[in-house]
């Protein structure tokens, strides 16, 4: 865990442009022991060590890819002033207009990508693997499952490629990226 919050640290430091040209951003204040023990409470499972570390190291969200990690409880909101933990339990919420919707028991949303696409960290499987929620493909003639894409087998792999600069958004989105082509039933 120390190389990857090092290299954590260094891609932050370093301030180089994700490759959609974003500069890096500064972290939110650090978050306590405390405050990630009582949020693991209310969501009712527990965090991938690393990113409890992360939290505690650099920063409550707000640095990392996309638009930057969500934090969770007085840490970085998304453009809908949402932390991690409020956006679990809003997607947990049955949309009335939707009775088929279910958001998965234990799936963290963690870094947005942007037009409701959010990376999100799967919390109910021991290994924690990142998984993509993009809605914008979903129609009524869709399950709701076919709006979840797998991203990486593991936060430590998922965030340690961002930190080696890796254009995570190129992986799901690219030519042979996993949505690309699950989009096209390849």
């Amino acid at each position: 865990m120390d190389d990857i919050v090092g290299r954590v640290r260094q891609r932050i430091e370093s301030g180089s442009p994700d490759p959609m040209g974003n500069a890096a951003r500064a972290p939110a204040p650090a978050a306590t022991r405390a405050s990630i023990a009582a949020d693991e409470q209310t969501l009712g499972f527990t965090l991938p060590p690393l990113l409890k570390r992360l939290y505690l190291e650099v920063g409550n969200g707000g640095w990392g890819p996309g638009y930057g990690l969500l934090g969770l409880t007085g840490g970085a909101q998304d453009d809908l002033g949402k932390t991690a933990v409020q956006s679990y339990f809003s997607y947990r919420r049955q949309e009335s207009a939707d009775p088929t919707w279910r958001w998965p028991t234990g799936l963290l949303p963690l870094c947005h990508w942007g037009c409701a696409i959010y990376s999100c960290i799967d919390c109910a499987q021991p290994s924690f693997p990142v998984l993509a929620f993009d809605p914008n493909g979903w129609d009524a003639y869709n399950d709701w499952s076919e709006a979840f894409f797998p991203e990486c087998d593991g936060f430590d792999q998922w965030i340690g490629l961002w930190a080696d600069g890796h254009d995570l958004w190129e992986r799901l989105y690219g030519d042979d990226g996993v949505i690309a082509t699950a989009r096209c039933g390849m």
